[in-house]
């Protein structure tokens, strides 16, 4: 029986943003202070759960600003730009993987089962009515991947929200108060934000694909 109360992936992803956090609280207010410490017992507990609390917390911005906002309002939802047959130029050369649709018979494999099964178009009530189609959610196999695909994204997009905070926060600081080293930890933390940007949207747009293909395959 597992005693653990949850994955341990989504536990170390929740770690990772939420230790980026506090250091960069540390650097940029001196509080928490953390760098250079020796530890003790309880100290090392305090700051793992405070860790872990952050990243937590970190998580509600993140979604709204790269999820609701960046792909939901801007880039389009996979299930929207996997069935596209033209994407304006700039976003295709900016996020050429992401803007990659189905083959054209791919496609029409999937609206037409849809189609049959009283849906019609893509979007948010296209993709509802395939993830919770029973070839679906009885694929345990095709599940494990999409969880997979959902903790990697989940884990990409929260660290990438908090790179950027922390980036700009360090930017700020070395703005007012001079400081050269601030600087090159502010541009390495802005670089991996958007590298991590790339990964979000890879394994955002892998769940929907997987998903998708099978709905279209299991029809036939």
């Amino acid at each position: 029986m597992n005693s653990v109360p949850f994955e341990p992936y989504d536990f170390f992803g929740y770690l990772a943003s939420g230790l980026v956090v506090v250091l960069g609280m540390d650097l940029t207010f001196g509080f928490p202070h953390v760098l250079g410490r020796d530890l003790k017992l309880v100290d090392g507990a305090v700051l793992l759960l405070g860790t872990y609390v952050a990243g937590q917390i970190a998580a509600t911005p993140a979604k709204a600003l790269l999820e609701y906002g960046l792909v939901g309002k801007i880039l389009g939802r996979p299930s929207v730009n996997l069935f596209r047959e033209k994407v304006p130029w700039v976003r295709r050369l900016s996020f050429p993987d992401f803007y990659k649709p189905f083959p054209k018979h791919i496609r029409e494999k999937i609206l037409s089962r849809a189609e049959s099964e009283g849906v019609r178009g893509t979007g948010e009530t296209l993709f509802l009515h395939v993830r919770y189609s029973p070839d679906i959610l009885q694929n345990e196999k095709l599940m494990q991947k999409m969880n997979s695909f959902l903790n990697q994204y989940g884990f990409a997009r929260n660290l990438a929200f908090t790179s950027l905070a922390v980036g700009i926060a360090w930017i700020t600081k070395a703005k007012l108060h001079p400081d050269p080293q601030l600087i090159r930890y502010a541009i390495t933390a802005l670089v991996t934000a958007a590298l991590l940007l790339y990964r979000y949207l890879k394994f955002f747009r892998q769940y929907s694909y997987e998903m998708f293909n099978t709905y279209g395959g299991s029809g036939t």
